[in-house]
């Protein structure tokens, strides 16, 4: 029997800090563009707020998310110090639409 895969989207709002953490911890990841990019990664998009800054994400499934998280984002988090906990909202991908 085969496992189905459920993509993942997430929501992460960091709230009071600026757009240079996230700047921080994408070279902490050694991410620019395809360089370094994480595998499981299928969308991101990320930008300041009035209340600090958004990533938003969709992964092909939680693994992917959790092996990122684990192995690579949170040694990021703790390399550039002072990374806000986000408030995070997941949900199960229905659809997805980028335009190329």
């Amino acid at each position: 029997m085969r496992t189905l895969t459920v993509a993942i989207g997430q929501v992460l709002q960091f709230s009071g800090a600026g757009i240079e953490k996230y700047d921080a911890v994408q070279s902490a990841l050694g991410w620019d563009g395809d360089t370094g990019a994480p595998e499981g990664l299928q969308a991101h998009a990320a930008g300041p707020t009035e209340a600090g800054f958004c990533v938003i994400d969709v992964w092909e499934s939680e693994a992917a998310w959790d092996t990122f998280f684990a192995d690579r984002l949170m040694p990021a988090f703790q390399e550039v110090g002072d990374v806000p906990q986000p408030a995070v909202t997941r949900f199960e991908v229905h659809s997805t639409y980028l335009r190329h």
